[in-house]
């Protein structure tokens, strides 16, 4: 017997702490559904759910990159649309010129909306912007739509190469035609031809490009599901497990509690030695 040292008052106290500290952890998991709120808690684990977590919000910007690709395309295919509408009308008033019914002065008066098109389509082509860069100009250069999360490399970008979109200007606007005359609107025929396949093939691209880009969205959402269930498995709490062992950690505590109280009356039973 003892009065110096309480050994067993020591030995209680350490077990009692330990198992409010676990206490504690398992209020913590089941207050935040997160079973590592600590890096002291599962530290291998803690690395893998952040690299998984950074990953995981890549992807939701991956699929917002991609998306606001679509939206740019889309505005480009758009004014392709109506681009396509305008030329068949050229086509019209052209095969309308060239037929002998219609005199010098009935075909000055088509020209003149013959000429507006041109003019309005040219004035598309210019004016198609997305967010202030050109989109049917083939001066506008290469675009590059990030929906990777690796950044520069193969496979982490969608290109959008207007070199290969409008390959040729003239043919788009039909430059230089008019149809003034039948012989002249004869030629006519063939430009406006020229540029409808132009458009056509532009689309055709444009659709292509769209559709790869909406397939890259949902394989990004298919690797973002994937990766947030794996990250669940690691870092959420499992309810049932933590409230289990918070149960037995409390019924420890409270063991614990009246061991070390007890040993704490230990060093009074010496007094009744010395009376």
């Amino acid at each position: 017997m003892r009065v110096n040292t309480n050994v067993v008052a020591i030995n209680s106290r350490a077990k009692l702490d330990r198992n409010i500290s676990e206490v504690d952890r398992e209020n913590r998991r089941l207050a935040t559904g997160d079973r590592i709120n600590k890096a002291a808690y599962d530290p291998a684990g803690l690395i893998i759910s952040e690299n998984m977590k950074a990953r995981i919000r890549s992807y939701g910007q991956a699929q917002r990159n991609a998306n606001d690709s679509v939206s740019l395309i889309q505005v480009a295919e758009g004014a392709l649309g109506t681009i396509q509408e305008m030329a068949i009308r050229m086509k019209e008033l052209a095969m309308q010129s060239a037929n002998d019914t219609l005199g010098d002065e009935d075909r000055a008066y088509v020209n003149g909306e013959y000429q507006n098109m041109k003019n309005e389509i040219k004035r598309i082509v210019s004016s198609t912007k997305f967010n202030g860069r050109d989109l049917l100009d083939t001066n506008s250069g290469n675009y590059q739509f990030q929906v990777g999360i690796h950044g520069d490399g193969p496979g982490q970008q969608v290109n959008y190469d207007m070199g290969k979109v409008i390959r040729s200007a003239d043919k788009l606007m039909a430059r230089g035609s008019h149809i003034t005359t039948k012989g002249s609107s004869q030629v006519s025929l063939n430009a406006v031809n020229d540029m409808l396949k132009e458009v056509s093939g532009a689309r055709a691209f444009l659709g292509a490009t769209q559709n790869r880009v909406q397939s890259t969205i949902q394989n990004l959402q298919i690797s973002q599901e994937n990766t947030a269930a794996a990250n669940s498995r690691i870092r959420d709490t499992d309810v049932a497990q933590s409230t289990a062992q918070r149960a037995i950690s409390t019924i420890k505590t409270n063991a614990a509690t009246g061991f070390l109280s007890h040993a704490n009356g230990l060093p009074d039973k010496a007094k009744l030695l010395l009376e």
